[in-house]
């Protein structure tokens, strides 16, 4: 292998016929998926087809790229990065999702060796991409076959300096091994330098945005993914990725209208995908509906919200009996998480949690004793608090320590073990007794101190910060109060209940500006927000 990269370095001044492949590219149905220049030894005839595919690829529009790929491998059975990019559409690798079977089986119908692969694109350049994706598809385990991947497309950038599809295939293979929290910052920046060089000299590019977004979803570099969250989805709108992604920004700033406005527009093309396609309405993307979820109840849209979960409860219907079990109640003993209907069932109890918590509707969860996931568990241990049942919020507390501790799910207990200490301040204190209250506060914010900053929807479902600052402003102590709101707002800027807790808390503090401040920017917030709610009220009187 080091031989072989040695000799490549070497003889990259070699020339060959190349076909002229850099063209918009856009869907059957005449929507863009971008531009993409991607020259290559294929026949003139299949270049549409295979460029169609990378442009998927680059959009994680997995089915479609392996469609495209094969109708380039029908007009020219010899195009070997055809076989190239269909293998590599068989790893997906930000949603942690591979098929190595099938990956390893279109490589077979290439050749029946790596080497005997390798051998049959005519350029030295293309040959690279081949022994990437060999790697991909190698031996061993998925973390060093990652490796060893991004290993060979560092290799093959640096022998082809011009060549920005490697760049951009290289910044995502990066992006595949990102640690946790702020020790993936320097793969985040590396990925992200790569790509805002390709998508410098090429603004129509659908993978340089899309990678810029993932490479800087993460508090400290949002701010800098702003032009490729503006850019991406009018380059590639037939993608309902493309449409999703520049949220991620826009959630990081708390820009609610815009982020609403991307994922309403990624979750209205998912449904037209699944029509088109004929499949599963469980196959929409979930993923978008449970963001927009998120991002209404942040503007004060709880109907909209009610709508969003009712079309997961039908959604549900559409699995067999035997999909639909896993509902957990109080007396169970796992709390889990997983992909397929479980995952699923995860986004509705996530959505329950949410539209209650954020609207503050307790009442919602009187007398209910399942629950989804962690998070409708949290929403019932609180929601029983407020409802005076402290019982209950015992048995969902007891719950809590079942899941935080060893041997769960690492992201779970993490979360559960904030949630423990959240739920035994919430009884605390509504048994009179502060003291205890604050200490658990004490604890649980320190535990989400540990953490990760969050990445779209924030984890815990109720923040510790916010928390706090809310039961601090219920004893009486305002300025205190008002310093855990706006840590809130630096880990999740622009929240909304934190917004409102902040102006609430400056005015009980005799901070009159930053009230009124905070209050009219709560009602930009909820400038949309459902009439008569009564936030609304408070925040119109502060104000006048």
């Amino acid at each position: 292998m080091s031989r072989w990269w040695r000799a490549l370095i070497l003889l990259v001044i070699a020339t060959h016929t190349l076909a002229a492949a850099s063209a918009q590219v856009k869907q059957t149905s005449g929507a863009p998926l971008g531009a993409v220049s991607f020259q290559n030894s294929g026949a003139p005839a299949a270049q549409a087809d295979f460029l169609r595919g990378v442009a998927w690829l680059h959009s994680f529009g997995y089915e479609e790229a392996i469609e495209a790929f094969r109708a380039a491998q029908k007009v020219d059975p010899s195009f070997a990065l055809a076989y190239w990019g269909e293998a590599l559409s068989f790893n997906q690798p930000l949603w942690f999702n591979e098929d190595a079977e099938k990956g390893r089986a279109v490589l077979g119908r290439l050749g029946s060796t790596v080497e005997a692969r390798v051998a049959r694109p005519r350029t030295l350049r293309e040959q690279g991409y081949l022994r990437a994706v060999e790697a991909l598809w190698g031996t061993g385990p998925k973390p060093a076959r990652d490796k060893a991947y991004a290993d060979a497309m560092a290799a093959l950038v640096k022998a082809f300096p011009e060549d920005d599809e490697a760049k951009a295939f290289y910044a995502l293979a990066l992006l595949a091994m990102l640690p946790r929290g702020d020790a993936s910052l320097p793969l985040r920046q590396q990925a992200g330098a790569l790509v805002e060089g390709v998508f410098a000299r090429n603004a129509k590019h659908p993978g340089a945005p899309h990678y810029i977004l993932h490479a800087y979803d993460h508090s400290t570099l949002a701010p800098k993914a702003l032009p490729a969250a503006h850019a991406y989805a009018l380059i590639a709108p037939a993608a309902s990725h493309a449409l999703h992604m520049p949220a991620h920004a826009f959630v990081q700033l708390g820009l609610w209208d815009a982020a609403a406005a991307s994922d309403q527009a990624s979750w209205e093309a998912s449904i037209a995908w699944v029509a088109r396609r004929g499949v599963s309405t469980a196959l929409r993307d979930y993923h978008s509906l449970s963001w927009l979820h998120y991002e209404w109840t942040q503007q004060g849209r709880f109907q909209k919200a009610a709508e969003a979960l009712r079309i997961v409860d039908e959604a549900m219907k559409t699995l067999k009996p035997e999909e639909q079990v896993g509902r957990h109640h109080y007396a169970d003993s796992t709390i889990g998480r997983g992909s397929g209907p479980m995952a699923l069932r995860n986004d509705r109890g996530s959505l329950r949690a949410r539209a209650v918590i954020e609207s503050e509707r307790w009442s919602e969860m009187k007398g209910q004793g399942s629950f989804d996931n962690i998070d409708e568990l949290f929403a019932l241990g609180m929601s029983a608090v407020k409802l005076g049942e402290p019982a209950r919020a015992v048995a969902a507390r007891d719950l809590f320590a079942k899941a935080a501790a060893p041997g769960q799910d690492p992201e779970l207990r993490e979360q559960a073990a904030i949630m423990v200490k959240e739920i035994d301040a919430l009884v605390a204190m509504a048994e009179r007794q502060p003291a205890q209250a604050f200490a658990a506060m004490d604890a649980a914010t320190a535990l989400q101190a540990k953490m990760s900053k969050p990445i779209g929807r924030p984890y815990p479902v109720k923040g510790a910060d916010e928390l706090y600052g809310e039961l601090l402003l219920e004893a009486g102590r305002p300025k205190e109060a008002m310093a855990w709101f706006e840590r809130t707002l630096v880990r999740t800027p622009n929240r909304s209940r934190a917004v409102l807790g902040l102006a609430r808390a400056a005015a009980k503090a005799g901070e009159p500006v930053k009230s009124r401040s905070a209050y009219k920017q709560f009602l930009a917030n909820w400038h949309l927000a459902d009439k008569g709610l009564r936030e609304l009220a408070e925040a119109r009187a502060a104000v006048k």
